[in-house]
């Protein structure tokens, strides 16, 4: 070789085969073409055309390293199921940017379950959902894959399958609102939707009900967004709805201002009018409930003739049906613009081409058949057959043009290339739609065996198994015989099970007559013993029931006697509210001196008998204490009525003499000191009660439940200003069985 150093030698091999088996084995289209210049070493790569002769192969070992795989060569030929993720990953990515969704699928289907699940986690989702509807065929890939392998922990969360649901509902709306025919009516994306409906269906079984009250909440808006019209006013004539709401304002305020000059006219309300109350301005001695009782017949004619006046110019204002029928008109309408506007925000947010200036009922229009699409989808993949139901409104359609109907041939393009989808189980989806060892169940069809007027034939997957053919209403089935044994079998097992049942009510009803004998023998013994207030000795005059309506008496006749018997002294003339106050405290201080001295008396009979003070850790097992405490409680009910009460009789009295001794006029009042025996001895009987009752009066909010208004108060108030008389309840936060009477 002239080219090489002196002293070095090159080895002697043939060049030209040396060279043909590397070029092989790079499979370079070149070829070693010897010149005369190659004795010396020396020559040149020409390009050639393939030989037509086949070449040997030569063996390449190094084609399953892993170094290997980060060739970008595209001679190098991988089975999918042989892919790395990060290499399947890239590819996935590539053919997505490149347009070819359907490679794209095609090469998520091939992929192995292990490749599969490791890329899962990097695949963009929210990108596949924004691409709808061209990537549907790359979800669909997606949803089977994972149907097949992970259905049972199924990641609707990471795949957002609410999402991509509502997506799809978008997707039938915008080729509603497209102008193009040939789009319109362009159902291509039915059976990738259907298969991906077939695994959400099989997830979330509550999709469909959810769809149907989404499209029902839709049709809701569009038929409330056509009520916002004319309306009938009072004189019969139609007008908006603004207008004949002023002029019935006007006729309003125009009555408002006659009942008012009536009012001025015939003297019936003061000039400048204050309110008064027990506590506080003027008393209300006209108004007091004393002396409304002193009305003549005079009296009561001349005020029937006043209020009704006045009724009659008012009430044509209060009760004007015609401005309550339009408030009501004008409540739905605010109602139904707020649905409204919710669900239209609701469909931006899945749908961001929709323009600002778009009528809402269009879109929703459009959405609402989105809906129907989906739901018509979702009932060919469904177990059950719910063409009949009213609700899904299917895709009925008043324009033609809108979307043609789905036909035989679409569905019969979902399950082309869809095998082995789902495993087969009693609650999933239709075992017609799986091949493998499984029979094929006719869809459900009308009794005449008819659909669409022509016969129908299911075949069987198998020759083994029973054929079922419905034609013209007729029924032929060999495995007949079979089924009038099962039959017979169930009915066997439901006569066992009637009469076990029949058993057991029979038990329930002896088991149901021991336990009434022995609730009679309980209350028996409950009544004996006086322990339970809730049974009441008819024969006492001091039974609760009897001190209750005692003391409300106390409230209706007894409290205005004594009320007249202050008005008949001459210092107290003007002072209305401070013999409201006198008669309030002495029911106050009539309970109080009577539980005090219920206290004392029980404590001195201890103290006489030797016995120890009532205490839950002490006398929780003494017997003989209990009982004790037993017969002195119902000693002071059974006497309560003859009891003498006569020291807390006068020291109430005292307690009022000494508070008012600027008026020692009250000591000679006969009135108040009867008020006083009556309040202290139903004070007494309802103290020693077994629980004993209390009164309350130191509430400071209205309660319907405690309290009742007296007739001067504010209706609408729930501050109280003052009580006039307590309520009365049952032991500490029991019942009340009287309620106090307030002054809001």
């Amino acid at each position: 070789m002239s080219g090489a150093p002196a002293g070095f030698r090159m080895p002697s091999y043939n060049s030209s085969e040396t060279l043909r088996s590397f070029c092989g084995m790079h499979s370079f289209k070149y070829k070693f073409v010897p010149t005369e210049s190659s004795s010396s070493g020396s020559g040149r790569m020409e390009r050639i055309r393939p030989e037509r002769t086949p070449r040997q192969k030569v063996q390449s070992v190094w084609r399953n390293v892993r170094w290997a795989e980060s060739f970008p060569d595209e001679s190098l030929s991988m089975e999918s199921t042989e892919l790395t993720p990060n290499f399947a990953l890239r590819r996935i990515v590539l053919l997505f940017e490149t347009k070819k969704y359907d490679e794209c699928a095609t090469l998520i289907r091939r992929l192995n379950c292990v490749t599969f699940g490791n890329i899962l986690q990097e695949v963009p989702m929210e990108v596949l959902l924004d691409s709808m509807p061209f990537s549907l065929s790359i979800l669909e890939a997606l949803y089977v894959k994972l149907s097949e392998t992970t259905l049972e922990t199924f990641p609707k969360d990471q795949l957002h399958m609410d999402l991509l649901v509502k997506r799809m509902v978008a997707c039938f709306a915008r080729m509603s609102q497209s102008g193009n025919r040939a789009e319109k009516n362009c159902n291509s994306y039915y059976p990738s939707c259907r298969n991906i409906l077939r695994v959400v269906s099989f997830v979330d079984p509550n999709i469909k009900q959810q769809l149907k009250q989404k499209k029902k909440a839709l049709d809701r808006c569009l038929k409330h967004m056509g009520q916002h019209g004319l309306v009938e006013s009072s004189c019969g004539s139609l007008m908006n709805l603004h207008d004949s709401l002023k002029q019935e304002l006007d006729k309003i305020v125009f009555q408002y201002r006659n009942a008012l000059q009536k009012l001025d006219e015939m003297s019936l309300s003061a000039k400048h009018p204050t309110s008064s109350s027990v506590t506080s301005g003027k008393a209300p001695t006209e108004v007091s409930h004393q002396r409304l009782m002193q009305m003549t017949r005079s009296d009561v004619q001349v005020r029937i003739i006043k209020n009704r006046t006045l009724f009659n110019i008012v009430e044509p204002a209060v009760t004007n049906q015609c401005l309550k029928k339009l408030f009501h008109i004008l409540e739905k309408r605010i109602e139904y613009d707020k649905v409204a506007l919710f669900h239209d925000t609701e469909l931006r947010k899945y749908c961001d081409n929709i323009s600002d200036d778009a009528y809402m009922s269009v879109v929703m229009k459009q959405f609402s058949q989105g809906y129907s699409i989906v739901l018509q989808l979702l009932r060919e993949v469904s177990e059950f057959d719910e063409a009949t139901s009213e609700d899904d409104g299917g895709m009925v359609s008043s324009d033609d043009d809108i979307m043609t109907p789905i036909t035989r041939m679409d569905r019969s393009r979902t399950f082309n290339g869809f095998t082995h989808v789902l495993p087969h189980k009693a609650n999933g989806l239709r075992p017609s739609i799986i091949s493998g060892p499984f029979p094929c169940k006719p869809e459900t069809a009308p009794s005449n065996g008819l659909v669409n007027g022509h016969a129908t034939v299911v075949p069987s997957s198998l020759s083994s198994l029973t054929s079922v053919f419905l034609t013209n209403g007729s029924r032929h089935s060999n495995g007949y015989s079979d089924t009038v044994e099962k039959l017979e079998q169930e009915v066997n097992n439901l006569k066992v099970e009637l009469q076990k049942s029949q058993e057991a009510v029979k038990k329930l009803q002896d088991r149901e007559k021991q336990l009434q004998e022995r609730l009679s023998t309980e209350a028996h013994s409950l009544f004996n013993g006086g322990l339970n207030g809730h049974f009441e000795d008819l024969s006492l005059a001091s039974r609760p029931s009897e001190l209750v309506r005692q003391y409300g008496d106390l409230y209706s006749r007894i409290r205005v006697d004594a009320l007249d018997a202050l008005d008949r002294i001459g210092q107290l003339d003007d002072l209305s509210v401070l013999k409201e106050k006198i008669l309030f405290s002495v029911v106050v201080l009539s309970f109080r001196g009577a539980q005090q001295a219920v206290h004392e008396l029980r404590g001195k009979v201890r103290h006489l008998l030797n016995l120890p003070h009532p205490d839950a850790h002490r006398n929780q097992f003494d017997p003989l204490c209990n009982h004790m405490e037993i017969q002195v409680a119902q000693y002071l009910c059974k006497t309560a009525g003859n009891f003498d009460v006569s020291l807390t009789i006068e020291e109430v009295c005292s307690q009022i003499y000494a508070t008012l001794y600027d008026y020692p006029v009250l000591k000679d009042c006969q009135g108040l000191r009867s008020y006083v025996a009556a309040c202290v001895q139903v004070a007494w009987g309802l103290s020693v009660q077994n629980p004993p009752f209390l009164i309350m009066y130191d509430a400071r909010q209205f309660h319907p439940d405690l309290h009742v208004r007296f007739h001067t108060s504010d209706p609408e108030s729930v501050a109280i200003k003052n009580f006039l008389w307590p309520a009365l309840t049952e032991g500490y936060n029991g019942p009340c069985v009287y309620k106090g009477v307030v002054i809001t």
